[in-house]
């Protein structure tokens, strides 16, 4: 306990407004550097992964680490043909280290600085920089963590790559909700089935994890990724990146309010989403006491807080109060599934009355379907 209440102190005093540039970059230590960027480096998954036992959160943050280092590769080169070039070096960089295991792992590969667009992107040219001593933290972990986590790095490496390669022959655009639907999976989706294949490893289980739990996984990484493409509309649209058509067709004094549609949109694609939550993570092994549950809960938790405060600057409203979810109420429903199976439960089942009733309250007549819907 003494790691997690270390760890959570640190995310509770990270200003991720004004990231310490100078400290981060002073630190030697791998151990040290992991656990000093992680909460600049990451949004709510620091938090998540701040609660986990030292065992699972290592991992976890490590791979983390590894995921944010390719968004990077993604995010900031400046042609297609530079990012996936990038990602694939990225991937590349550990190919040796699988075939052997004493064999090193490869620098990462350059970003110029001066694609830095603020102290976010900073930070994360930064970690890309400092990939080895992430490295040397992840050489430290057990050689069963290391393998799920290198699969880990491939798929989402290659679904970045598929994402470059269709934003650019489709002129920076997705062109319906099913290439959405893939592209959430790939960023997101990917990372929860990862979630689940080292909690089964944790629990002494084989890791790989059946059809229906990974399409559960996509769901859930969807209602996830969607709050982040929600978040950066704005910033996309200027750099000529389109998440639904009728952002490119919108024109000058017409884009605010397309905006302001297609949030509406992504929430209540979300909300229909976020209804996986309750059997993917009821469906996840887990011991009497579990800070594993927690971590995952709180994701949701803070996933849902997202899209209530979305709706409620989009003039849509607020639910009643004893359904919001302020982060007081958060980490209070997070112990009571942490302490106890059949107060998970029953915390689940509340989280997926408020998923259904926000869908309900907020859905235009023609609502997005469920991919269950459509099963």
């Amino acid at each position: 306990m003494i790691h997690v209440t270390r760890r959570l102190l640190e995310n509770l005093r990270a200003n991720r407004r004004r990231p310490p540039l100078e400290r981060l970059a002073a630190l030697t230590d791998p151990d040290r550097f992991v656990w000093g960027v992680l909460p600049y480096a990451a949004r709510s998954f620091s938090f998540c992964i701040a609660v986990l036992p030292r065992a699972t959160a290592r991992p976890l943050a490590t791979a983390y680490l590894y995921c944010r280092m390719l968004d990077t590769c993604e995010d900031l080169p400046e042609t297609a043909g530079a990012k996936e070039e990038r990602l694939a070096a990225f991937v590349a960089r550990f190919a040796a280290h699988e075939r052997d295991a004493s064999a090193p792992i490869a620098p990462p590969p350059a970003i110029d600085p001066g694609r830095a667009r603020d102290d976010a992107d900073r930070v994360y040219l930064l970690l890309l920089a400092r990939a080895e001593q992430v490295d040397r933290f992840f050489l430290s972990l057990p050689a069963p963590q290391r393998a799920v986590i290198l699969r880990l790095v491939r798929r989402m490496g290659e679904g970045m790559i598929w994402a470059v390669r269709t934003f650019a022959a489709q002129g920076g655009e997705l062109a319906d909700g099913e290439q959405l639907s893939r592209y959430c999976f790939e960023v997101l989706g990917n990372p929860m089935r990862f979630a689940e294949e080292m909690q089964r490893l944790r629990c002494g289980l084989d890791p790989a994890v059946a059809s229906e739990r990974v399409r559960l996984a996509a769901e859930v990484g969807e209602a996830i990724q969607l709050a982040n493409v929600a978040r950066d509309l704005e910033k996309d649209c200027a750099q000529g990146v389109f998440y639904l058509p009728a952002l490119r067709a919108a024109r000058g004094g017409e884009l605010p309010a397309a905006i302001a549609a297609a949030r509406r949109e992504l929430l209540c694609r979300a909300l229909e989403r976020g209804r996986a939550f309750r059997p993917y993570m009821a469906g996840i092994p887990s011991s009497a006491v579990s800070l594993a549950r927690g971590a995952a809960l709180l994701m949701a938790l803070f996933t849902l807080a997202f899209w209530q405060r979305t709706a409620q600057r989009l003039g849509l409203g607020s639910p009643p109060a004893r359904d919001r979810m302020t982060r007081a109420k958060c980490f209070a429903l997070v112990a009571r599934s942490v302490i106890s199976r059949a107060g998970h439960d029953a915390v689940l089942a509340r989280l997926d009355r408020i998923f259904e009733e926000e869908a309900v309250r907020l859905a235009p007549a023609a609502r997005p379907r469920s991919p269950r819907e459509d099963a």
